[in-house]
């Protein structure tokens, strides 16, 4: 009986492994990855891990996450998900860094009476 619960929870388990690529780099300071979440593995859930990948894969280099696009595809229980994330690993004076961080929220639209 105990060997059936291991299987189960083996499977369990497995049931929401990702898997990422190497990390590539696509042009200056500029990377790209991707993470392939298996079994019941969601989107979402795949979309954090490669996020998670790449801010590691940053602070290695001694550098800053800054997001720029994620691609997506697969289909929940059809298909394995994919997040195929572009990023960017800037130093934290970098300009295009200190001007991602403080963009004011836009304004909003004028009340009308």
């Amino acid at each position: 009986m105990r060997g059936i619960w291991v299987i189960v929870a083996s499977v369990a388990i497995a049931g929401c492994v990702t898997v990422p690529s190497n990390v590539v780099p696509i042009g200056k300071d500029t990377y790209q990855l991707s993470m392939t979440g298996v079994g019941f593995a969601t989107q979402a859930n795949t979309n954090v891990k490669a996020l998670q990948a790449a801010n590691a894969y940053c602070e290695k280099l001694g550098k800053h996450l800054l997001f720029q696009r994620n691609a997506e595809s697969g289909v929940y229980g059809w298909s394995p998900r994919q997040a195929n994330l572009t990023f960017l690993c800037l130093d934290a004076n970098d300009p295009d860094y200190v001007r991602a961080k403080a963009q004011p929220e836009p304004a909003s639209p004028p009340q009308v009476p």
